[in-house]
C-alpha cells in the first residue's frame, strides 16, 4: 500500500517508501495473528494450518512482541537515520495499545474469550498508528 500510493503520486520508487511499508505489514501481520486465537480450535478441525494452530499461542505471541518491537524500532530508525520527520516519534504513541494487546496476549491467550479488550488494543495499535504515521509525515514535509 506505502510503496504502491508513493510510486502513483510521484512516478518513482524510494527506500524510505519501502522502509516505512514495513510499519503498517507488520501491524497487519499482527492484527491477523490475534485474529486467529478464538478459533484456533475450529480452524484445526477443519484442517487448517496457521501460526498458532503448528506453533502455539505463547510462541504466536512472542512473534506478535517481536513483529510489535520492529514496528517501533523502524520509527525510530525512520526518524535517526532515514530522515523522517521528529514528529512521526509520535506514531509511538499508539503503539501503546499493542503493548497491552501483547500483555493481555501473554496473560489471557490460553482463554481467547477472556482477552477480547486486547484484540480491541490490537485494532487501536493496527489502525491508529499507521494514521498518525501518515499525517505525521505530511505535517513534518510541510
Amino acid at each position: 500500500m506505502v510503496m504502491g500510493t508513493h510510486f502513483v503520486l510521484t512516478g518513482e520508487y524510494s527506500l524510505v517508501s519501502a522502509f516505512a511499508s514495513l510499519i503498517p505489514f507488520f501491524l497487519a501481520n499482527n492484527l491477523l495473528l490475534l485474529n486467529q486465537y478464538p478459533d484456533i480450535e475450529a480452524d484445526r478441525q477443519v484442517g487448517r494450518r496457521h501460526l498458532p494452530i503448528v506453533y502455539g499461542r505463547r510462541f504466536s505471541t512472542q512473534v506478535y512482541g517481536v513483529q510489535l518491537g520492529l514496528v517501533a524500532l523502524l520509527v525510530l530508525v525512520g526518524v535517526a537515520a532515514m530522515g523522517l520527520p521528529g514528529l512521526t516519534l509520535l506514531a509511538l504513541l499508539p503503539l501503546g495499545g499493542g503493548a497491552l494487546a501483547w500483555m493481555g496476549a501473554r496473560r489471557r491467550g490460553e482463554q481467547p474469550a477472556a482477552f477480547e479488550k486486547a484484540m480491541g488494543w490490537n485494532v487501536v495499535a493496527a489502525v491508529v498508528t499507521p494514521l498518525v504515521l501518515a499525517i505525521t509525515l505530511v505535517a513534518g514535509r510541510g
